[in-house]
């Protein structure tokens, strides 16, 4: 931790931002201290900027209580995803809103190079605490593990460059870790419900896993890379779903295929949804895979299948993951 941020300050600031809890006696009923200690820390995190009083309480017949908020401008954050041809990303504030959105091309097919450049020049134009990247890649510990069609971002430890580089906090994600981590913060789901996400992909296939609302990475952070499964004698399920055009119905083949994925997580992890993206299916597509699936598994069992707003979401993951970098460093 940096800056004013003890474990009790990054409590209080989590109650703030990610709990609703604005009351001395809220956070102090949430995070397990004492009213006074909560309400000295509190305002020394207002007279700090951090925090500010916004009124009190309507009264239940006692005195009515300050309410406190976190106060955005207490700090900025930027984040962006790298895709196939493109750099979309997002400056936001210290709770989460967007102030800046914008996309960048990537030149000459070099995506490390338009990284650093959109980062130099969101830096010299803006005060940032702290960065997330998402990238379309098997990631362990901030370094691109596994990325074939990305070859300048391969085996680059890019937190740690970019963090020397920059001299900010960098969080480098998966995409479809952050996509499935957005979701369950957007959509009203339960603490311990089983959660995948599957998105087909500009360059292949991913899906992100909440194993009883925990986001699960595996033992090599190679958890979701579903192109490698066996589902064919002798092809993968990358080979059968290759070939969809986004826009147009399911082929046979790769309806299918996500049948045969849908039984196979259905017969694992027994999720309670896998959501599909909104680019690469419809309603009528998931009305065919489900009826499909049904040849394999009994209908009994299997998730809820919906479509999820895949930017939206995967934007929310990396938002969430910067809001949370951001109340531990700053």
């Amino acid at each position: 931790m940096k800056g004013n941020a003890t474990p009790l300050s990054v409590a209080i600031r989590r109650q703030l931002v990610f709990h609703d809890h604005h009351t001395v006696a809220e956070i102090s009923e949430a995070i397990g201290h004492s009213f006074p200690t909560v309400k000295k820390h509190l305002e020394l995190m207002r007279a700090a900027g951090e925090v500010n009083e916004q009124g009190l309480t309507p009264s239940t017949g006692g005195r009515p209580a300050t309410r406190y908020v976190f106060n955005p401008s207490a700090a900025n954050g930027l984040c962006a995803y790298i895709e196939q041809d493109v750099i979309a990303y997002r400056r936001i504030d210290a709770i989460g809103t967007t102030l800046e959105k914008g996309r960048m091309a990537i030149r000459h097919g070099n995506h490390l190079q338009t990284l650093f450049d959109l980062l130099a020049s969101q830096l010299a134009s803006h005060s940032i605490q702290a960065i997330t990247i998402g990238v379309a890649a098997a990631v362990a510990d901030g370094e691109i593990i596994y990325a074939p069609d990305y070859p300048t971002l391969s085996n680059v430890a890019l937190t740690t460059l970019l963090e020397s580089t920059f001299d900010v906090p960098v969080v480098v994600e998966n995409d479809m870790n952050a996509a499935v981590y957005g979701y369950g913060r957007s959509v009203p789901t339960y603490a311990d419900e089983t959660i995948v996400y599957v998105y087909l992909g500009k360059n292949g296939p991913g899906s992100g896993i909440l194993l009883n609302g925990r986001l699960i990475r595996g033992k090599t952070n190679f958890t979701g890379e579903i192109s490698f499964l066996p589902f064919y004698a002798h092809h993968t399920f990358y080979d059968r779903i290759r070939n969809h055009q986004r826009g147009t119905p399911l082929t046979d083949q790769a309806c299918d295929a996500l049948a045969r994925l849908v039984t196979t997580f259905t017969a694992t992890l027994n999720p309670h949804t896998i959501v599909f993206s909104d680019i690469d299916v419809t309603e009528e597509d998931i009305r065919r895979v489900r009826k499909r699936s049904e040849r394999y598994i009994a209908a009994t069992h299997l998730p809820d299948l919906t479509r999820g707003l895949w930017e939206e979401h995967y934007f929310q993951g990396l938002i969430t993951f910067c809001v949370e970098t951001l109340l531990e460093t700053i």
